[in-house]
């Protein structure tokens, strides 16, 4: 039953994200003033990124009661995978439109954008979160199935060696 809620919560938060990445996109076909398309692009894209990082927190826990209650730690690489590839498409692809609009416009002085090492570092650190959350749940699972005297998963007998 978890497994078919997080997978609805998955496709709906993706179709909603996808739809978030859009839309500041479309401003920047735009016709009017330049000043007021980058105006719109910031505000469209501060909400993608607010939902892109409130999701992926609320995938990321329901992704924890996957694992508590199945035992199975897919749903918390599903989570990160989720948040990698649209922080891909944030950084590597919108933000990037964004930066070269500025520079056709005359909006920007800068020569270089950052925006795509910021996120492959919020992708590293996303990883290192999901293998740590990963690595205390089962340690906690662990620790649990020992004091109530249940066999352990990839715990070898002790009483053979």
């Amino acid at each position: 039953m978890w497994n078919k809620i997080y997978l609805i919560l998955l496709v709906a938060t993706t179709l909603t994200m996808s739809i978030l990445l859009l839309l500041p996109n479309s401003w920047l076909g735009s016709i009017t003033n330049p000043r007021d398309i980058a105006r719109n692009y910031i505000h469209y894209a501060s909400i993608s990124w607010t939902f892109l990082l409130v999701s992926s927190v609320f995938l990321l826990i329901l992704a924890n009661i996957v694992l508590l209650k199945t035992g199975k730690a897919w749903a918390l690489w599903v989570s990160l995978l989720y948040f990698a590839v649209f922080m891909i498409a944030q950084t590597f692809w919108l933000e990037q439109n964004f930066f070269r609009y500025q520079q056709a416009n005359n909006l920007t002085d800068s020569a270089f954008f950052l925006g795509s090492i910021y996120g492959v570092a919020l992708i590293i650190l996303a990883a290192v979160i999901v293998f740590f959350n990963q690595f205390l749940i089962k340690r906690m699972q662990a620790r649990k199935s020992l004091a109530e005297g249940l066999p352990v998963e990839n715990e070898v007998d002790r009483r053979t060696v």
